[in-house]
């Protein structure tokens, strides 16, 4: 009966590290995917025209350790709406009293409107 009790805390140790980083959501329009993304934190940091096609929102629950691991995903997601590029545009944070503080990252998915 031992070896049941390891695997069930086992499973439910992955299942709560899994909620700490969760997928992004997306909503806008989709074009053809693209084979890079680039990453702005300011939209004065891009010198050519693009235009907005979607907003992409990203939960973190522990934001120090998932900070780069949802850039990641967030970034792939992007690449599969089509973008060029993802401006991170705001973090909220959202606090509890007893638990971790949750983190949203947001972030605008554009295209470059030169080519």
């Amino acid at each position: 009966m031992k070896p049941f009790n390891v695997l069930g805390i086992l499973a439910i140790t992955i299942c709560l590290c899994a909620c700490s980083l969760g997928s992004p959501t997306y909503f806008g329009s989709k074009y053809p995917p693209t084979d890079a993304v680039q990453t702005f934190y300011s939209a004065k940091d891009i010198k050519q025209p693009y235009k907005v096609i979607g907003h992409m929102v990203a939960p973190i629950t522990r934001f120090e350790a998932g900070q780069e691991a949802m850039k990641l995903r967030m970034t792939d997601m992007a690449k599969k709406q089509g973008a060029n590029a993802l401006i991170f545009s705001d973090i909220t944070r959202e606090t509890h009293l007893k638990t971790t503080d949750d983190f949203s990252i947001k972030a605008e998915v554009i295209v470059f409107t030169d080519k």
